[in-house]
């Protein structure tokens, strides 16, 4: 069975996203704020995909959480990573779009995203 970590503070956007995944395609989630545990709850549920919310203001901010992303690349090569980043931010999207060109993501979306796209990134990814 297919996992998916959710690493991120917007619990609104979690939840349905978590109901979404969980209802319509049966997979196995985790909902983590602690961005600290983040490979830990990777290993722990063997996920294929972990979704990782950079916060615009902040210490959990794009160039932390491309730390992050770096960091688990190393522990957890088989695991996809999407960062979700801020839109209005020119520096982040530059920041995130060299990261994907890197590889140290596999891929990212904007906080304006909806939920049916968040689903559908999240799904191509398994």
């Amino acid at each position: 069975m297919s996992s998916v970590v959710l690493v991120m503070l917007r619990t609104a956007i979690a939840e349905s996203l978590l109901e979404a995944l969980r209802k319509e395609f049966g997979l196995v989630l985790c909902y983590e704020t602690d961005f600290t545990l983040a490979g830990a709850r990777i290993k722990e549920y063997d996920a294929q995909v972990a979704l990782i919310e950079a916060a615009e203001t902040g210490d959990r901010d794009v160039s932390y959480c491309l730390e992050l992303c770096s960091s688990l690349r190393k522990e957890a090569e088989s695991c996809k990573l999407i960062l979700m980043c801020p839109d209005q931010d020119e520096e982040a999207i530059a920041q995130t779009v060299n990261a994907k060109q890197d590889g140290r993501i596999d891929d990212f979306v904007f906080y304006e995203a909806s939920i049916d796209y968040l689903t559908s990134k999240i799904l191509a990814m398994l």
